[in-house]
Protein backbone atom coordinates (compact mmCIF):
# COMPACT_ATOMS: atom_id res chain seq x y z
CA UNK A 1 0.00 0.00 0.00
CA UNK A 2 1.24 3.49 -0.88
CA UNK A 3 0.46 6.56 1.14
CA UNK A 4 0.33 10.15 0.04
CA UNK A 5 3.91 11.05 0.92
CA UNK A 6 5.20 8.23 -1.29
CA UNK A 7 2.72 9.04 -4.05
CA UNK A 8 3.62 12.72 -3.92
CA UNK A 9 7.30 11.83 -4.15
CA UNK A 10 6.53 9.68 -7.17
CA UNK A 11 4.67 12.57 -8.81
CA UNK A 12 7.50 15.03 -8.17
CA UNK A 13 10.21 12.61 -9.32
CA UNK A 14 8.40 11.87 -12.55
CA UNK A 15 7.72 15.55 -13.09
CA UNK A 16 11.45 16.28 -13.13
CA UNK A 17 11.99 13.38 -15.54
CA UNK A 18 9.27 14.77 -17.80
CA UNK A 19 11.12 18.08 -18.03
CA UNK A 20 14.18 16.51 -19.60
CA UNK A 21 14.54 17.36 -23.26
CA UNK A 22 11.72 19.94 -23.27
CA UNK A 23 14.03 22.60 -24.63
CA UNK A 24 15.93 20.32 -27.00
CA UNK A 25 15.17 19.88 -30.67
CA UNK A 26 13.71 16.62 -31.89
CA UNK A 27 16.11 14.76 -34.16
CA UNK A 28 15.03 13.07 -37.39
CA UNK A 29 16.29 10.10 -39.34
CA UNK A 30 14.99 10.47 -42.86
CA UNK A 31 11.22 11.15 -42.42
CA UNK A 32 10.89 9.68 -38.91
CA UNK A 33 11.54 11.60 -35.71
CA UNK A 34 13.42 9.93 -32.89
CA UNK A 35 10.15 9.92 -30.96
CA UNK A 36 8.38 7.96 -33.71
CA UNK A 37 11.26 5.51 -34.01
CA UNK A 38 11.29 4.94 -30.25
CA UNK A 39 7.50 4.46 -30.19
CA UNK A 40 7.71 1.99 -33.08
CA UNK A 41 10.31 -0.01 -31.15
CA UNK A 42 8.12 0.06 -28.04
CA UNK A 43 5.14 -1.05 -30.12
CA UNK A 44 7.13 -3.99 -31.49
CA UNK A 45 8.16 -5.08 -27.99
CA UNK A 46 4.56 -4.80 -26.73
CA UNK A 47 3.29 -6.82 -29.66
CA UNK A 48 5.87 -9.51 -28.99
CA UNK A 49 4.59 -9.76 -25.41
CA UNK A 50 0.93 -9.76 -26.41
CA UNK A 51 0.88 -12.62 -28.93
CA UNK A 52 1.16 -16.35 -28.30
CA UNK A 53 3.95 -17.24 -30.71
CA UNK A 54 3.70 -20.98 -30.02
CA UNK A 55 0.29 -21.01 -31.75
CA UNK A 56 0.19 -21.21 -35.57
CA UNK A 57 -1.44 -17.99 -36.84
CA UNK A 58 -2.76 -19.56 -40.04
CA UNK A 59 -4.86 -22.18 -38.24
CA UNK A 60 -5.37 -20.61 -34.80
CA UNK A 61 -5.35 -16.84 -35.22
CA UNK A 62 -7.61 -16.16 -32.24
CA UNK A 63 -5.29 -18.14 -29.95
CA UNK A 64 -2.27 -16.45 -31.56
CA UNK A 65 -3.45 -12.87 -30.87
CA UNK A 66 -5.76 -13.34 -27.86
CA UNK A 67 -4.66 -16.26 -25.69
CA UNK A 68 -2.20 -14.24 -23.66
CA UNK A 69 -5.13 -11.94 -22.92
CA UNK A 70 -2.91 -8.87 -23.20
CA UNK A 71 -4.42 -6.72 -25.98
CA UNK A 72 -2.24 -3.66 -26.43
CA UNK A 73 -4.90 -1.02 -26.98
CA UNK A 74 -8.59 -0.42 -26.79
CA UNK A 75 -9.95 1.05 -29.97
CA UNK A 76 -10.93 4.47 -28.60
CA UNK A 77 -8.40 5.16 -25.87
CA UNK A 78 -10.38 3.75 -22.97
CA UNK A 79 -7.44 1.87 -21.55
CA UNK A 80 -4.30 4.04 -21.24
CA UNK A 81 -1.20 2.37 -19.85
CA UNK A 82 -0.11 3.24 -16.33
CA UNK A 83 2.79 5.47 -17.39
CA UNK A 84 0.38 7.59 -19.44
CA UNK A 85 -1.97 7.95 -16.47
CA UNK A 86 0.96 9.00 -14.28
CA UNK A 87 2.01 11.61 -16.85
CA UNK A 88 -1.52 13.01 -17.11
CA UNK A 89 -1.94 13.20 -13.33
CA UNK A 90 1.38 15.08 -13.15
CA UNK A 91 0.13 17.44 -15.85
CA UNK A 92 -3.08 18.02 -13.89
CA UNK A 93 -1.16 18.63 -10.69
CA UNK A 94 1.10 21.16 -12.42
CA UNK A 95 -1.76 22.85 -14.25
CA UNK A 96 -2.22 26.41 -12.95
CA UNK A 97 -6.01 26.36 -13.30
CA UNK A 98 -7.95 25.53 -10.16
CA UNK A 99 -11.43 24.09 -10.39
CA UNK A 100 -13.67 21.85 -8.34
CA UNK A 101 -13.71 18.77 -10.60
CA UNK A 102 -9.91 18.58 -10.61
CA UNK A 103 -9.77 18.92 -6.83
CA UNK A 104 -12.32 16.11 -6.48
CA UNK A 105 -10.21 13.89 -8.73
CA UNK A 106 -7.10 14.51 -6.61
CA UNK A 107 -9.00 13.95 -3.37
CA UNK A 108 -10.47 10.73 -4.75
CA UNK A 109 -6.97 9.50 -5.64
CA UNK A 110 -5.80 10.19 -2.08
CA UNK A 111 -8.79 8.39 -0.55
CA UNK A 112 -8.21 5.41 -2.80
CA UNK A 113 -4.51 5.28 -1.99
CA UNK A 114 -5.33 4.82 1.70
CA UNK A 115 -6.92 1.43 1.02
CA UNK A 116 -5.67 0.26 -2.40
CA UNK A 117 -2.45 0.04 -4.39
CA UNK A 118 -1.33 3.04 -6.38
CA UNK A 119 -1.83 1.06 -9.61
CA UNK A 120 -5.49 0.46 -8.78
CA UNK A 121 -5.96 4.11 -7.89
CA UNK A 122 -4.57 5.36 -11.21
CA UNK A 123 -7.02 3.10 -13.01
CA UNK A 124 -10.05 4.03 -10.88
CA UNK A 125 -9.26 7.74 -11.05
CA UNK A 126 -9.27 7.56 -14.84
CA UNK A 127 -12.41 5.44 -14.91
CA UNK A 128 -14.46 7.88 -12.83
CA UNK A 129 -12.90 11.18 -13.94
CA UNK A 130 -12.25 10.56 -17.64
CA UNK A 131 -13.58 14.02 -18.71
CA UNK A 132 -11.03 15.71 -16.42
CA UNK A 133 -8.27 13.74 -18.15
CA UNK A 134 -9.81 14.88 -21.44
CA UNK A 135 -9.41 18.46 -20.21
CA UNK A 136 -5.66 18.17 -19.68
CA UNK A 137 -5.11 16.36 -22.99
CA UNK A 138 -7.13 18.98 -24.90
CA UNK A 139 -5.26 21.84 -23.25
CA UNK A 140 -1.73 20.45 -23.18
CA UNK A 141 -1.43 17.91 -26.00
CA UNK A 142 -3.66 19.20 -28.77
CA UNK A 143 -1.30 21.41 -30.79
CA UNK A 144 0.73 18.49 -32.11
CA UNK A 145 1.26 16.56 -35.32
CA UNK A 146 -0.86 13.78 -33.76
CA UNK A 147 -3.91 16.05 -33.84
CA UNK A 148 -3.16 16.79 -37.50
CA UNK A 149 -2.79 13.05 -38.20
CA UNK A 150 -6.22 12.35 -36.75
CA UNK A 151 -7.84 15.23 -38.65
CA UNK A 152 -6.20 14.02 -41.87
CA UNK A 153 -7.44 10.49 -41.23
CA UNK A 154 -11.01 11.71 -40.76
CA UNK A 155 -10.83 13.71 -44.00
CA UNK A 156 -9.27 10.77 -45.84
CA UNK A 157 -12.11 8.52 -44.67
CA UNK A 158 -14.74 11.03 -45.83
CA UNK A 159 -13.15 11.36 -49.27
CA UNK A 160 -12.79 7.60 -49.75
CA UNK A 161 -16.37 6.95 -48.62
CA UNK A 162 -17.58 9.49 -51.18
CA UNK A 163 -15.75 7.57 -53.93
CA UNK A 164 -16.65 4.03 -52.93
CA UNK A 165 -20.13 4.13 -51.44
CA UNK A 166 -23.42 6.02 -51.64
CA UNK A 167 -22.06 8.45 -49.08
CA UNK A 168 -22.89 11.88 -50.48
CA UNK A 169 -26.40 12.06 -49.05
CA UNK A 170 -25.83 9.72 -46.14
CA UNK A 171 -26.77 11.01 -42.68
CA UNK A 172 -23.53 9.60 -41.23
CA UNK A 173 -21.53 11.82 -43.60
CA UNK A 174 -23.09 15.00 -42.21
CA UNK A 175 -22.68 13.76 -38.66
CA UNK A 176 -19.01 12.91 -39.21
CA UNK A 177 -18.19 16.17 -40.99
CA UNK A 178 -19.82 18.07 -38.12
CA UNK A 179 -17.79 16.10 -35.56
CA UNK A 180 -14.59 16.71 -37.51
CA UNK A 181 -15.22 20.46 -37.50
CA UNK A 182 -15.90 20.39 -33.76
CA UNK A 183 -12.71 18.42 -33.12
CA UNK A 184 -10.60 21.23 -34.60
CA UNK A 185 -10.62 22.69 -31.09
CA UNK A 186 -12.01 20.20 -28.56
CA UNK A 187 -11.10 22.48 -25.66
CA UNK A 188 -14.56 24.05 -25.87
CA UNK A 189 -15.98 20.71 -24.65
CA UNK A 190 -13.76 20.66 -21.56
CA UNK A 191 -14.44 24.03 -20.00
CA UNK A 192 -13.76 24.10 -16.28
CA UNK A 193 -17.28 25.32 -15.54
CA UNK A 194 -18.76 22.40 -17.51
CA UNK A 195 -16.57 19.89 -15.68
CA UNK A 196 -17.50 21.38 -12.32
CA UNK A 197 -21.15 21.12 -13.28
CA UNK A 198 -20.66 17.48 -14.31
CA UNK A 199 -19.44 16.59 -10.80
CA UNK A 200 -21.39 19.15 -8.78
CA UNK A 201 -23.49 16.53 -6.96
CA UNK A 202 -20.53 14.28 -6.19
CA UNK A 203 -19.16 14.60 -2.66
CA UNK A 204 -15.56 13.48 -2.30
CA UNK A 205 -13.68 13.12 1.01
CA UNK A 206 -9.97 12.39 1.35
CA UNK A 207 -10.56 9.73 3.98
CA UNK A 208 -13.90 8.40 2.68
CA UNK A 209 -13.09 6.00 -0.17
CA UNK A 210 -16.22 3.83 0.16
CA UNK A 211 -18.45 6.90 0.33
CA UNK A 212 -16.67 8.38 -2.69
CA UNK A 213 -17.23 5.25 -4.78
CA UNK A 214 -20.92 5.27 -3.91
CA UNK A 215 -21.25 8.94 -4.82
CA UNK A 216 -19.55 8.40 -8.19
CA UNK A 217 -21.65 5.31 -8.91
CA UNK A 218 -24.77 7.31 -8.11
CA UNK A 219 -23.71 9.80 -10.78
CA UNK A 220 -23.51 6.99 -13.32
CA UNK A 221 -26.85 5.53 -12.31
CA UNK A 222 -28.51 8.94 -12.55
CA UNK A 223 -28.05 8.84 -16.35
CA UNK A 224 -27.04 12.51 -16.21
CA UNK A 225 -23.44 12.10 -17.37
CA UNK A 226 -22.87 14.64 -20.15
CA UNK A 227 -19.83 12.79 -21.49
CA UNK A 228 -21.54 9.41 -21.68
CA UNK A 229 -23.47 10.12 -24.89
CA UNK A 230 -23.73 12.25 -28.00
CA UNK A 231 -21.18 14.75 -29.26
CA UNK A 232 -19.35 15.24 -25.90
CA UNK A 233 -18.74 11.48 -25.66
CA UNK A 234 -17.32 11.31 -29.20
CA UNK A 235 -15.07 14.33 -28.61
CA UNK A 236 -13.83 12.76 -25.36
CA UNK A 237 -13.23 9.42 -27.10
CA UNK A 238 -11.27 11.04 -29.93
CA UNK A 239 -9.30 13.19 -27.51
CA UNK A 240 -8.16 10.19 -25.48
CA UNK A 241 -7.54 8.17 -28.64
CA UNK A 242 -5.33 10.96 -29.95
CA UNK A 243 -3.31 10.94 -26.74
CA UNK A 244 -2.97 7.16 -26.89
CA UNK A 245 -1.90 7.42 -30.55
CA UNK A 246 1.09 9.74 -30.11
CA UNK A 247 3.90 8.91 -32.53
CA UNK A 248 2.20 5.72 -33.71
CA UNK A 249 2.62 4.45 -37.31
CA UNK A 250 -0.19 4.68 -39.84
CA UNK A 251 -0.73 0.91 -39.57
CA UNK A 252 -1.99 1.61 -36.04
CA UNK A 253 -4.41 4.39 -37.06
CA UNK A 254 -5.83 2.44 -39.98
CA UNK A 255 -6.42 -0.77 -38.01
CA UNK A 256 -8.15 0.95 -35.09
CA UNK A 257 -9.94 4.26 -35.72
CA UNK A 258 -10.35 3.77 -39.46
CA UNK A 259 -12.03 0.37 -39.01
CA UNK A 260 -14.23 1.94 -36.35
CA UNK A 261 -15.39 4.66 -38.76
CA UNK A 262 -16.25 2.14 -41.49
CA UNK A 263 -18.10 0.03 -38.96
CA UNK A 264 -20.18 3.04 -37.86
CA UNK A 265 -20.99 3.85 -41.48
CA UNK A 266 -22.00 0.31 -42.46
CA UNK A 267 -23.88 -0.22 -39.22
CA UNK A 268 -26.18 2.67 -40.12
CA UNK A 269 -26.36 1.66 -43.81
CA UNK A 270 -27.30 -1.94 -43.01
CA UNK A 271 -30.45 -0.87 -41.16
CA UNK A 272 -31.62 0.93 -44.31
CA UNK A 273 -30.77 -1.91 -46.74
CA UNK A 274 -31.65 -5.12 -44.83
CA UNK A 275 -32.25 -7.29 -47.92
CA UNK A 276 -28.91 -6.40 -49.51
CA UNK A 277 -27.03 -7.35 -46.35
CA UNK A 278 -29.12 -10.49 -45.85
CA UNK A 279 -28.26 -11.64 -49.39
CA UNK A 280 -24.54 -11.13 -48.71
CA UNK A 281 -24.83 -13.16 -45.49
CA UNK A 282 -26.56 -15.99 -47.39
CA UNK A 283 -23.78 -15.98 -49.97
CA UNK A 284 -21.10 -16.20 -47.26
CA UNK A 285 -22.56 -19.50 -45.95
CA UNK A 286 -21.87 -18.60 -42.34
CA UNK A 287 -21.64 -21.33 -39.68
CA UNK A 288 -24.95 -22.31 -38.00
CA UNK A 289 -24.14 -20.60 -34.68
CA UNK A 290 -23.87 -17.26 -36.53
CA UNK A 291 -26.41 -17.88 -39.28
CA UNK A 292 -29.17 -18.53 -36.74
CA UNK A 293 -28.93 -15.02 -35.29
CA UNK A 294 -29.98 -12.08 -37.50
CA UNK A 295 -27.79 -9.61 -35.61
CA UNK A 296 -24.73 -11.87 -35.85
CA UNK A 297 -25.31 -12.32 -39.62
CA UNK A 298 -25.54 -8.56 -40.01
CA UNK A 299 -22.41 -7.88 -37.96
CA UNK A 300 -20.44 -10.43 -39.99
CA UNK A 301 -21.18 -8.53 -43.20
CA UNK A 302 -20.55 -5.13 -41.57
CA UNK A 303 -17.11 -6.17 -40.33
CA UNK A 304 -16.08 -7.86 -43.56
CA UNK A 305 -16.83 -4.67 -45.49
CA UNK A 306 -15.25 -2.48 -42.80
CA UNK A 307 -12.04 -4.50 -42.78
CA UNK A 308 -11.82 -4.59 -46.57
CA UNK A 309 -12.11 -0.82 -46.89
CA UNK A 310 -9.71 -0.09 -44.03
CA UNK A 311 -7.12 -2.42 -45.53
CA UNK A 312 -7.58 -0.98 -49.04
CA UNK A 313 -7.25 2.52 -47.63
CA UNK A 314 -4.01 1.62 -45.85
CA UNK A 315 -2.54 0.11 -49.02
CA UNK A 316 -3.55 3.23 -50.94
CA UNK A 317 -1.88 5.42 -48.32
CA UNK A 318 1.40 3.49 -48.62
CA UNK A 319 1.72 4.26 -52.32
CA UNK A 320 -0.03 7.65 -52.33
CA UNK A 321 3.25 9.64 -52.37
CA UNK A 322 6.97 9.00 -52.48
CA UNK A 323 7.21 10.18 -48.86
CA UNK A 324 4.56 7.78 -47.52
CA UNK A 325 6.23 4.87 -49.34
CA UNK A 326 9.59 5.84 -47.82
CA UNK A 327 8.03 6.13 -44.35
CA UNK A 328 6.45 2.69 -44.73
CA UNK A 329 9.74 1.15 -45.91
CA UNK A 330 11.77 2.79 -43.14
CA UNK A 331 9.30 1.59 -40.49
CA UNK A 332 9.57 -1.94 -41.88
CA UNK A 333 13.37 -1.75 -41.66
CA UNK A 334 13.02 -1.00 -37.95
CA UNK A 335 10.34 -3.63 -37.38
CA UNK A 336 12.37 -6.29 -39.21
CA UNK A 337 14.76 -6.42 -36.24
CA UNK A 338 11.80 -7.74 -34.24
CA UNK A 339 10.68 -10.15 -36.99
CA UNK A 340 7.71 -7.89 -37.69
CA UNK A 341 6.40 -5.52 -40.32
CA UNK A 342 3.59 -2.98 -40.66
CA UNK A 343 1.18 -5.52 -42.13
CA UNK A 344 1.56 -7.80 -39.10
CA UNK A 345 0.98 -4.78 -36.87
CA UNK A 346 -2.20 -3.96 -38.79
CA UNK A 347 -3.61 -7.50 -38.61
CA UNK A 348 -2.75 -7.97 -34.92
CA UNK A 349 -4.05 -4.60 -33.74
CA UNK A 350 -7.27 -5.10 -35.70
CA UNK A 351 -7.84 -8.59 -34.30
CA UNK A 352 -7.07 -7.67 -30.70
CA UNK A 353 -10.03 -5.30 -30.66
CA UNK A 354 -12.27 -8.38 -30.51
CA UNK A 355 -10.58 -10.76 -28.07
CA UNK A 356 -13.27 -10.16 -25.43
CA UNK A 357 -15.98 -11.65 -27.68
CA UNK A 358 -14.52 -15.15 -27.46
CA UNK A 359 -13.12 -17.47 -30.10
CA UNK A 360 -16.36 -18.56 -31.80
CA UNK A 361 -17.69 -15.08 -32.49
CA UNK A 362 -14.28 -13.54 -33.21
CA UNK A 363 -13.34 -16.18 -35.80
CA UNK A 364 -16.76 -16.29 -37.49
CA UNK A 365 -17.71 -12.61 -37.37
CA UNK A 366 -14.86 -10.19 -36.81
CA UNK A 367 -12.03 -12.19 -38.41
CA UNK A 368 -13.86 -13.08 -41.64
CA UNK A 369 -12.30 -10.14 -43.46
CA UNK A 370 -8.84 -11.29 -42.40
CA UNK A 371 -9.47 -14.77 -43.74
CA UNK A 372 -10.50 -13.31 -47.12
CA UNK A 373 -7.30 -11.29 -47.49
CA UNK A 374 -4.44 -12.49 -49.72
CA UNK A 375 -1.92 -10.36 -47.81
CA UNK A 376 -2.87 -12.07 -44.54
CA UNK A 377 -1.89 -15.47 -45.92
CA UNK A 378 1.27 -14.10 -47.54
CA UNK A 379 2.46 -12.29 -44.40
CA UNK A 380 2.07 -15.37 -42.21
CA UNK A 381 3.37 -17.76 -44.92
CA UNK A 382 0.21 -19.83 -44.85
CA UNK A 383 0.76 -21.28 -48.29
CA UNK A 384 -1.80 -21.43 -51.07
CA UNK A 385 -5.34 -20.69 -49.91
CA UNK A 386 -8.66 -20.77 -51.74
CA UNK A 387 -10.36 -17.68 -50.35
CA UNK A 388 -14.04 -18.27 -49.78
CA UNK A 389 -16.66 -15.56 -49.86
CA UNK A 390 -14.59 -12.87 -51.56
CA UNK A 391 -17.09 -12.63 -54.41
CA UNK A 392 -20.00 -12.20 -51.97
CA UNK A 393 -19.13 -8.75 -50.66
Amino acid sequence: MFHWSITYGLFVGLWFISLQGVFGQIAYTRHLSDLRIKELQNLAIKLDHSIYKEKPPCEMYYEYVCNRNQPMFSIMGNLPCESELIDLLIDLQNDDQKFSAKRKLMDFFLSCNLVKSVDDCYRESFDYFRPVFGYIVANKHMDTHDHKNLMDLLERFIQRAKRTENFSGHLFRYKLESLKDRFKDPRIYFKMSDLDNEYKNVRIYRDGYEHNIKSLEDLRKSNNETYARGVPKTILDWTMYMYQSRNKPMSYYMSTLNVHLWMMFYNSSARMEPKKYSDIADCLKLPPIINALDEARLMAVIYIKSFQHAWAEYRDWITSTTVTQEIYDHENEILKRYKLDNKRLFFTLYAQNFCDFGREIAENVFFLGLKQNHDFYTVYSCGYQTLKGVECV
